[in-house]
């Protein structure tokens, strides 16, 4: 990823232009103090140039910190990688963020990408069922509102739709004061089968989880408010009450929920770096990885390098960030290595448009565990997206394909060949494929996707008291704290950098 600084011309800064600070001794990054503050400037460390860690050095940078961001590998970004694939350039693992949710939103416009962004051309998604095909329906987060929508889409059987009924008339079953599994909390309420057919999909395609294992306050903080509803002892009823809330007080049902950078994802870590470099106060460390962080606090590279700080985030992934912690906080390492992580793939088909059978009318489909398929989701990238259309590229269809989830990961261990026989195999029946790929790719990502299992926002808070009272200008921050999704990385990257703000300045 290409970084210019215009007061640098052009060259990246980086952590060995450094000079002795005569008042403290210690080694920091040449700059100015903060504002309204005298002597050396305030120096933290940023492990990890993901779009968590950039966040929260921009952030840092433009309250006048001097920042190093160290990241292990030869480019910044983290998963957010966009690259060319039949004539186009195609995302890795994530194509798009939440706009509903604001830190991504207000992040990509305050670094001048607001003009750039897109929303799927296409809004429909499917669900595969028994093999077949069947819309999505109005909802929340699986839990559907719209019931004769529902009826239409066959998406549950006679006997599904009749236990989903039951919500509508049973009387209430008060959940539990702590923290629950989604499966258990909602089953009761709307049926083993809708819980397979609506809930476990979308749970699986955002998650890649279990929603029988998954935290239902940390996955689906709106179905644990709609199941604690003291107002409405139908689940569906609490739904329809919070859509009916947010359409009163001015949400569009009809505006784009999705957006990216025209160009893909990578675009939006590129921008921020760049921003960051900008200031003149960030310094980017490619190739090296933060191995201990000693109470300081000191920070302790790859290469043998030590560097004092005022500060440190650790925005690397989990398993990494509690290894790191180990030395300076142990009982806030040993609940952050509890956190369990799955791995996933996400693999990129070319197919061309003789080669299929069904339309391409949306902007892709979920497949729920009960279908016995490694596939989890699959998106249409060349219809939902209008710059990733075939006649964009070399005229092929463009297929996105997410494999590997909580008690599935099995067909992971296929090399890169088998694997795609097997991506191709489970499509072949829903996309009535008549034809192998003209390209593809497969991309790992190796224990990525953390899981929330009950009680996951209090062992959260639980690690990060326990960090505050032994290394208080230490934070964490990734999406293995408070969200998977990108607005959630970016605030987890702004809420870190606040809280070492807090308490260098208290």
């Amino acid at each position: 990823m290409p970084l210019a600084s215009p007061r640098r011309c052009g060259r990246i800064r980086r952590c060995g232009q450094i000079r002795r600070c005569g008042r403290t001794g210690r080694s920091r990054q040449a700059g100015r103090p903060p504002p309204g503050t005298e002597g050396p400037p305030v120096h933290v460390v940023v492990a990890g140039g993901g779009i968590t860690g950039l966040a929260a050095a921009l952030h840092l940078a433009k309250t006048g910190v001097e920042v190093t961001v160290i990241e292990p590998s030869a480019r910044l970004g983290g998963m957010l990688r966009t690259s060319p694939f039949a004539g186009r350039m195609v995302d890795e693992a994530a194509d798009a963020f939440l706009i509903r949710t604001p830190p991504a939103l207000a992040l990509a416009h305050r670094i001048g990408l607001g003009d750039t962004l897109v929303h799927p051309a296409r809004r429909r998604a499917f669900v595969a069922r028994d093999g077949a095909l069947h819309p999505l329906t109005p909802q929340v987060m699986g839990v559907p509102v719209d019931l004769d929508a529902l009826d239409r889409s066959g998406l549950l059987t006679a006997a599904g739709r009749t236990g989903l009924g039951r919500d509508l008339t049973d009387p209430a079953t008060p959940l539990p004061a702590g923290d629950v599994a989604i499966a258990e909390a909602i089953g009761d309420r709307i049926g083993g089968e809708a819980v397979a057919r609506l809930v476990d999909p979308l749970v699986g395609g955002i998650n890649a989880g279990d929603s029988a294992r998954l935290s239902l306050a940390a996955v689906v903080p709106q179905l644990d408010a709609a199941r604690r509803d003291p107002d409405h002892a139908s689940l569906i009823e609490a739904c329809r009450a919070q859509v009916a809330r947010g359409r009163a007080a001015g949400a569009d049902p009809d505006a784009p929920i999705f957006a990216a950078p025209d160009g893909g994802m990578a675009r939006l870590p590129a921008a921020v770096a760049q921003a960051a470099v900008a200031t003149d106060r960030v310094a980017v460390r490619l190739g090296q990885a933060v191995v201990a962080v000693d109470p300081g606090p000191v920070v302790i590279l790859s290469d043998g390098t030590t560097l004092e700080a005022d500060g440190v985030v650790v925005a690397t992934p989990g398993p990494t960030a509690a290894g790191l912690l180990r030395p300076v906080a142990p009982d806030a390492a040993d609940l952050l290595g509890n956190v369990p992580h799955v791995s996933v793939a996400f693999v990129r088909l070319a197919v061309s448009l003789e080669a299929l059978g069904h339309a391409l009318d949306g902007s892709g489909m979920l497949i729920g565990r009960s279908e016995g398929r490694a596939v989890t989701a699959c998106s249409w990238a060349s219809s939902k997206w209008a710059h990733l259309a075939p006649a964009r590229g070399d005229g092929t269809a463009l297929l996105r394909a997410a494999v590997g989830r909580d008690g599935d990961q099995g067909a992971l261990e296929l090399d890169d060949a088998d694997l795609v026989a097997r991506v191709v195999d489970d499509l072949t029946p829903l996309l009535d494929l008549r034809g192998g790929p003209t390209e593809t790719s497969v991309h790992r990502w190796e224990r990525a996707f953390p899981q929330y299992r009950p009680g996951h926002l209090d062992r959260v808070a639980a690690c990060e008291a326990a960090l505050a009272d032994v290394a208080p200008t230490v934070a964490l921050a990734g999406m293995h704290l408070r969200g998977v999704g990108i607005p959630a990385c970016v605030a987890s990257g702004l809420a870190a950098a606040d809280r070492v703000l807090a308490a260098l300045r208290p």
